[in-house]
């Protein structure tokens, strides 16, 4: 048996249930030891100055701001965690709570990124009571990472609070960890405040602001190409003091080429003449020179270091872009880089917006959906995902190369299909009206569903007819547990949701289940069959099908239109009904 490491460590045996081990930052008293020799970067002192090169340098603020504007774009869903009405109840309600918020669901989500570049970002949720009956979110508000003063922290490292420093009364307020929703990026340091890229960048960025204020100095202090006049002014102050001349004179002679080179742009009035005379030999031949007795000309001078400042600069512009992942918005800024491998750079850049929405999706599904099912008493069971999309850089040329292939190959793309208005829309250009002269009408005889109800009730939901609920346990569809709307269905709601990301509160027609509704159809997934009829009884609506003619240039401001594409348009609502009188036959 071989002898003990040393002879003063004590062997222990694993314990599979406990942590043997801590974390290797020291906390005294709520504060973090910080090995960190520059006082700029230390402490609290080193998030005013990531702020202030957030705000003061430019590539830092391009490539931040790109960074977030790319990641509040993403579409957030939220999928039930299976195909029971209660698990689709509870995953619209949160997916509703998600857009009734003080604060935007992408700014949130902008807000929350942040810990990337600060090391850590932590925001504050705030319930409240919804019309409905259920809790929902008030708010989520920031908690700006200078005013975090002090860390609650286990041994082992896990955060159980916060003490804030508030500004205005400068007293503290401790902040319990179930209360916020905390990102950190803890990689290269497990302390709680984590590393971001602006640390990596501040040294950059102070060299940065040096150079570029010795290249101010230097552009200031080059005095190349400054216009100089020349006169005998020597002569013609002896003759002034011999009285040859008066001093009314003197200033005539003077004043136009001082002028001149006072208000020397370049126009196409500019022009000056001068005499043509030039000095002579003070000898008894007085032999002519060559220096003409008035001229003008600009100072001349050697070659300084401003080209060599400028790549300086250009390099330290790239090296910061290089950590931010942007890169690639500087090529092509000084003649040099290529179109394949700005895309190459694009993609990796989407990849690492991808991994960061990831990263803030497990956050959330932590901290945010459980004060939710808390504080509702939802069932454990029923816990959703949350669900974000990746952000890609779709070529469109690609795009409609390879539908073109499709098209030759006898794979035929439909004037109706979803993928038409997904193109238009990557262009830019408005959807191709819906219009399906096969769906627009009920096959004779059917009755509508329900009784008519006034705009603002669109959303309503009634009990199913007694039509449409005849006993159909037999019949294959009814054990079915979920069916699938059409691509149709999907494309209106997702352009009414597109109007709402538009034109925000213009957009109305529509209550929260309405809202989900839409969000649910858009999200291409199966649905229930309760939501199936209750699709059907919105045939009751179908007054609203057309839009009003008041509103034929803004067909977002029509309620009732609004509404009935909410629910899926004509086909979705005749879709259902088709599925129902299926399970009637």
């Amino acid at each position: 048996m071989s002898e003990p490491l040393d002879p003063t460590i004590e062997p222990r045996k694993p314990k599979p249930f406990e942590s043997m081990g801590v974390f290797g930052t020291a906390i005294y008293g709520g504060y973090i030891v910080e090995s960190e020799k520059d006082a700029r970067l230390s402490g609290l002192e080193k998030y005013r100055t990531y702020s202030n090169i957030l705000a003061n340098t430019a590539i830092v603020a391009a490539g931040v701001r790109y960074f977030l504007n790319l990641v509040g774009k993403a579409n957030w869903r939220v999928e039930p965690a299976d195909s029971s009405e209660q698990a689709e109840v509870i995953s619209e309600t949160i997916a509703d709570i998600m857009t009734d918020m003080v604060t935007p669901w992408h700014r949130v989500i902008r807000r929350a990124a942040m810990y990337r570049f600060y090391g850590f970002s932590l925001q504050e949720w705030t319930a409240k009571r919804r019309g409905d009956g259920a809790i929902g979110m008030y708010d989520i508000a920031p908690r700006p990472q200078k005013t975090i003063e002090r860390w609650d922290v286990t041994d082992i490292g896990e955060v159980r609070g916060v003490v804030q420093r508030i500004p205005q009364t400068m007293q503290e307020v401790y902040l319990p960890r179930p209360k916020l929703i905390y990102l950190v990026d803890d990689s290269l340091d497990d302390s709680p405040q984590g590393l971001g890229l602006f640390r990596h960048i501040a040294p950059k960025a102070e060299v940065l602001s040096s150079y570029e204020l010795l290249e101010g100095w230097g552009f200031e202090r080059d005095l190349r190409g400054t216009p100089i006049g020349r006169g005998p002014l020597s002569e013609m102050s002896q003759m002034l003091n011999a009285g040859t001349l008066t001093a009314e004179q003197v200033s005539t002679l003077r004043t136009p080429i001082e002028q001149f080179v006072k208000n020397s742009l370049k126009g196409k009035d500019t022009g000056l003449v001068l005499d043509s005379a030039v000095y002579r030999g003070t000898g008894e031949s007085q032999t002519p020179s060559q220096t003409p007795q008035w001229n003008v000309e600009l100072l001349q001078g050697s070659t300084n270091s401003q080209p060599d400042m400028a790549r300086a600069i250009e390099r330290l512009n790239r090296e910061m872009a290089r950590i931010l992942g942007v890169e690639h918005l500087l090529l092509g800024a000084d003649s040099s880089g290529s179109f394949a491998l700005s895309k190459d750079k694009t993609q990796s850049f989407g990849m690492i917006v991808t991994s960061t929405l990831q990263e803030i999706k497990e956050s959330f599904e932590a901290d945010f959906l459980a004060p939710l099912f808390d504080l509702n008493g939802w069932d454990m069971s029923l816990w959703p995902t949350l669900k974000v999309e990746q952000i890609q850089f779709r070529d469109i040329e690609q795009i409609t190369g390879a539908l073109l292939d499709m098209a030759q190959s006898g794979a035929a793309i439909a004037p109706d299909d979803p993928a038409v208005n997904e193109v238009r829309d990557m262009l830019g250009l408005s959807s191709v009206p819906e219009v399906e002269a096969t769906d627009t009408m009920v096959a004779e005889g059917d009755e509508p569903v329900g009784e008519d109800l006034a705009p603002e009730d669109e959303d309503a939901e009634v009990e199913p007819s007694e039509s449409l609920t005849a006993d159909v346990s037999e019949h294959p569809l009814a054990k079915a547990k979920s069916y699938q709307p059409p691509a149709g269905a999907k494309g209106n709601a997702a352009k009414v949701l597109r109007w709402k990301r538009l034109y925000g509160s213009a957009v109305k027609g529509m209550t929260p289940v309405g809202w989900a509704r839409a969000r649910q159809l858009a999200s291409g997934r199966p649905v229930g069959r309760d939501t199936v009829s209750r699709m059907a009884q919105f045939n009751r609506h179908r007054k609203n099908a057309v839009v009003d003619p008041k509103f034929k240039t803004e067909p977002w401001r029509d309620a009732g239109y609004v509404a009935w594409l909410g629910w899926g348009g004509d086909t979705g609502v005749n879709w259902a009904i088709r599925n129902m009188q299926a399970e009637k036959n």
